[in-house]
């Protein structure tokens, strides 16, 4: 689990170099990603995965809108690059494999995994977004 961590955290690095994320930010993007993924490791254990999906990207939107109002500069560079350990690439590559393969049962389980990380992905994003839109517009009340 470590090795993964460890690993989620260089690849969200080299995907925010490819994102021409700013150099004082490219950090705190692979720790996005690493904290997110770390958070998917603990929760998939114990809850499952759709569970794990949904908080672990919850938890990459607040990070990154967090780390760019502290850094002074846009939120999505955090969220794209940290996003993408969490992609579901594998599942999507194994559900045209076993379409093609003609394994209708593997197929469906793998296209259910896919759609279930990919929805995941957009309702935690979606959650964060608005907790954060609701709290800008709570201190701009104040």
């Amino acid at each position: 689990m470590l090795l993964r961590i460890f690993f989620s955290f260089f690849a969200t690095g080299g995907f925010a170099v490819i994102f021409k994320t700013p150099k004082k930010s490219i950090f705190f993007a692979a720790l996005t990603g690493a904290i997110g993924w770390s958070l998917y490791e603990l929760v998939n254990l114990k809850f499952g995965y759709e569970s794990a999906i949904i908080i672990s990207s919850l938890s990459i939107g607040l990070l990154s809108y967090f780390f760019s109002y502290i850094l002074n500069t846009n939120v999505h560079p955090f969220i794209a690059a940290g996003i993408i350990p969490l992609v579901p690439g594998a599942p999507a590559f194994f559900t045209f494999q076993s379409f093609i393969e003609g394994n209708l049962d593997t197929a469906s389980r793998y296209a259910y995994e896919t759609f279930v990380g990919a929805f995941g992905i957009v309702i935690g994003i979606a959650i964060s977004t608005a907790f954060t839109n609701l709290w800008e517009r709570k201190k701009l009340l104040d």
